[in-house]
C-alpha cells in the first residue's frame, strides 16, 4: 500500500503504526506540505489550492522528522500544470487544484539541505533510492553502479537564484513559489547516459529519448508479517493515539451496533 501526499501531522502516528506491525505501507510527502502553511493563502489564493489542502504550520516540522526518522519514506511533487486562468478564477471553489511541481522541487529541497535540515544523501534517499525499492525498479534505477541505468541529476549546491514561474518549462507560467530565493540548483540531468538537460537548457534532439519503465519493473511480493497479531494490534491503541481511537469494550464484545 502506498499513501500519495501525505500532508497531516495528526495521522502520522496511524503510519507508524502500520510499519510497527510489519505493514507493507510506503508514504510520500511533497515541499509545499513542509514548506508552506495556510498563512501563506491570504497572499496566494487560488494558486494554492490543492489535494489535500495546505494546512496549519504545526504540520511542518513533524513531516521533515518523520522523512528522517524513516516513517514518510519519499518526496514528490503532485505535479498539475493549470493555465494562470484556471488557478486565477474568482472564486476559490472554481479554482483548479494543484500546480507544477516537477521543476522546481529539486531547488528548494536543495536549499532546505543547504540550511542543514537534512543531509545531500538523505535527499538522494528520499527522491531516488526509496522511489525505485517501492516501485520495483531498484538495481536499474535508484543507483549509480555497473549495469544500471546512467539517471544522473548534476547539481551546484552553490547557485543561487529565484524561483520565476515565468521561465518554467512546464506549459503552466503559474507557481506558488514565484518570488522564492533558493540556493541549490540541477545543472545537469541524464536519462539512461544522455544528457537530456546540459547547462540548465533541455537538449532539444533528446525529446522523445523517454521510455516506460514496465519493462524493467519487477515489482517485489508481497509479504505479510505478524498476521497472528493483527486482530491485536487493531484492538490496541498505539503509542501516540487520542484516546477516542481505541474502541471500547462493549463496542469489541459486539454488545452495540
Amino acid at each position: 500500500m502506498h499513501i500519495a501526499h501525505h500532508s497531516s501531522a495528526d495521522s502520522l502516528y496511524l503510519l507508524r503504526e502500520a510499519k510497527r506491525r510489519g505493514v507493507d505501507v510506503t508514504a510520500e510527502t511533497c515541499p509545499q506540505y513542509m514548506l508552506m502553511n495556510v498563512n501563506e493563502m491570504s497572499r496566494l489564493g487560488g494558486i494554492l489550492r490543492l489535494n489535500p489542502p495546505i494546512r496549519e504550520a504545526r504540520h511542518n516540522q513533524p513531516l521533515w522528522d518523520a522523512l528522517l526518522d524513516g516513517t514518510i519514506d519519499m518526496i514528490a511533487t503532485d505535479h498539475a500544470p493549470h493555465t494562470p486562468e484556471e488557478k486565477t478564477r474568482e472564486s476559490i471553489w472554481d479554482c483548479d487544484c494543484g500546480f507544477p511541481g516537477v521543476e522546481t522541487q529539486m531547488p528548494l529541497m536543495l536549499t532546505e539541505i543547504n540550511k542543514d535540515r537534512a543531509t545531500l544523501m538523505d535527499y538522494v534517499r528520499w527522491s531516488a533510492v526509496n522511489p525505485a525499492k517501492a516501485w520495483g525498479l531498484y538495481g536499474v534505477k535508484g543507483v549509480i553502479a555497473a549495469g544500471s541505468h546512467a539517471d544522473i541529476a548534476i547539481v551546484d549546491m552553490d547557485k543561487q537564484g529565484v524561483v520565476n514561474q515565468g521561465k518554467l518549462q512546464s506549459v503552466s507560467k503559474i507557481s506558488p513559489w514565484n518570488g522564492r530565493v533558493v540556493k541549490g540548483y540541477p545543472i545537469h540531468t541524464l536519462v539512461r547516459g544522455r544528457f537530456v538537460m546540459r547547462d540548465g537548457a533541455l537538449v532539444q534532439d533528446a525529446a522523445g529519448w523517454g521510455v516506460s519503465v514496465k519493462a524493467v519493473q519487477k515489482m517485489p511480493t508481497p509479504k505479510p508479517r505478524n498476521t497472528e497479531t493483527y486482530t491485536t494490534a487493531i484492538l490496541t491503541r498505539p503509542e501516540g493515539a487520542p484516546i477516542s481511537a481505541r474502541p471500547s469494550a462493549d463496542v469489541i464484545e459486539g454488545k452495540l451496533p
